[in-house]
């Protein structure tokens, strides 16, 4: 894969990019990175083209000097779908990427599919926690050194905790994507009953729970997680 970077209205986003086929945007979690998913990348078919995103704030990309609120961390996906000069395209997105993903599939964008796994947005997975909990969870992803900065993580952390912030039910509603979520049964950070109320309220979704996997499943079960991007991509005839 390619490593690239395209201009946003927001400073340059990085990305790994697979070239050729049906594009699939991969977005990573909190604290993480595009290279999350690459455990995931040899597993999927080979006619789609995996797009592994450095989100605002993450590894290669710019960490510019804004609020971090979802909504930006949206536009600037819209703006490398834009530089992808792609008409059809799906977005997977786990944890804070889910959130992403859930804010660009509910009025942004129309993406063909979206796959949140283990999504945040409805939960209050980034809101809870004292300072003091929030320094530890900081200090253990920077000591990760996945080019991450801190200043932009805990902007991320404490401006996503408003309510206003949060996916609501409306939005929810208004997904028209066909919308495959998945969960790890054992995730111990956003349990799976919360990827059970998001298959509710988003009209015609499928709730697949991987069993013994935590909050990110592609890392722990790769294999079985691509096998699931892959049928739902054939089974629309994506790719």
């Amino acid at each position: 894969m390619e490593r690239k970077y395209c201009t946003t209205r927001y400073g340059k986003l990085s990305y790994l990019d697979g070239n050729s086929g049906y594009p699939v945007i991969f977005l990573h979690g909190f604290g993480g990175t595009g290279n999350t998913w690459l455990k995931t990348a040899p597993y999927l078919e080979k006619c789609i083209r995996p797009v592994l995103v450095d989100l605002l704030g993450h590894g290669h990309s710019d960490k510019p000097d804004i609020e971090y609120i979802v909504k930006q961390q949206a536009e600037s996906i819209v703006d490398l779908i834009s530089t992808l000069e792609v008409s059809k395209f799906s977005i997977a997105g786990n944890s804070y990427g889910g959130w992403i993903t859930l804010k660009l599939a509910s009025g942004m964008l129309e993406p063909d599919m979206i796959f949140p796994v283990d999504s945040a947005g409805i939960s209050p997975a980034l809101s809870n926690g004292s300072r003091e909990n929030m320094n530890r969870v900081l200090d253990s992803i920077l000591k990760l050194r996945n080019y991450n900065n801190r200043n932009a993580l805990e902007r991320i952390m404490e401006n996503n905790k408003k309510q206003e912030e949060k996916i609501s039910d409306t939005a929810l509603g208004n997904i028209k994507s066909k919308t495959t979520i998945i969960w790890g049964s054992a995730d111990n950070i956003i349990p799976v009953s919360y990827g059970y109320a998001m298959e509710s309220k988003i009209s015609g979704s499928e709730l697949i729970v991987m069993p013994d996997a935590g909050h990110t499943p592609f890392i722990d079960m790769p294999e079985e997680f691509a096998e699931i991007i892959n049928r739902k991509i054939k089974e629309y005839a994506l790719c």
